[in-house]
């Protein structure tokens, strides 16, 4: 069996990450096809509400990938900057954001941004309280070193998020604890056959800010 096949079955996230490097692939990179989907689906009239969410914020995405739509949905809903955390593709991803800046035009805002080339957790460590605005795409366990490691940055990420925003986490097992959550599925807009799923981590204060927004279509999970 090839690379490309050896890839596809290693239950070693490591390893994925590794081959997926060495293919000039996303496929096992964190965030990609998720935050695709999620930036896309903010441009519809389904999902117009993230933009009120997102405009003005410190936005965050951990485990950014190679990707650039962490960027494109924070530059399309106008925040004030965006941070794209990536410890095995830092290089890609600030390649595949400039080439979206060249690309895009006029036609998505720029905006302030940079792409660290860390570990999420050594990351958020690092950052203030109650400032940002996070964002996390397919940082599923698989792909985590464990429970004690998902804990803490479920910890940071409480720490770091302001009072009256979210963590948006889609398809994502990052779920801190003492927020009060909704969920929320959506139709893939380049692909209307694959559902994906969004979770909305926040205080009462983000509720109170947001509450009509997000009363349609959302389950609530706890408090």
């Amino acid at each position: 069996m090839g690379e490309e096949g050896e890839f596809t079955v290693s239950r070693d996230w490591k390893e994925r990450l590794s081959v997926s490097r060495e293919l000039g692939t996303g496929f096992a990179a964190p965030g990609g096809e998720f935050t695709r989907a999620l930036y896309e689906w903010s441009l519809t009239p389904g999902g117009i509400f993230l933009q009120s969410l997102l405009t003005g914020r410190r936005v965050v995405e951990l485990g950014a990938g190679m990707m650039p739509y962490g960027y494109a949905l924070a530059a399309s809903c106008e925040a004030r900057n965006f941070v794209a955390v990536e410890p095995f593709y830092a290089d890609k991803q600030k390649a595949s954001v400039k080439a979206l800046i060249e690309d895009a035009g006029q036609t998505i805002p720029r905006i302030p941004y940079k792409v660290e080339g860390r570990d999420m957790l050594e990351y958020l460590k690092d950052e203030a309280d109650d400032l940002l605005c996070v964002v996390a795409c397919g940082i599923e366990d698989c792909i985590l070193p464990g429970a004690e490691y998902r804990k803490k940055v479920e910890g940071e990420i409480y720490r770091v998020l302001e009072q009256d925003t979210f963590f948006l986490s889609s398809h994502s097992d990052l779920q801190p604890q003492g927020l009060r959550t909704v969920e929320m599925t959506f139709r893939r807009p380049s692909n209307p056959k694959v559902e994906d799923r969004l979770r909305l981590h926040g205080r009462k204060e983000a509720f109170e800010k947001y509450g009509k927004l997000l009363s349609l279509g959302t389950q609530p999970l706890g408090l």
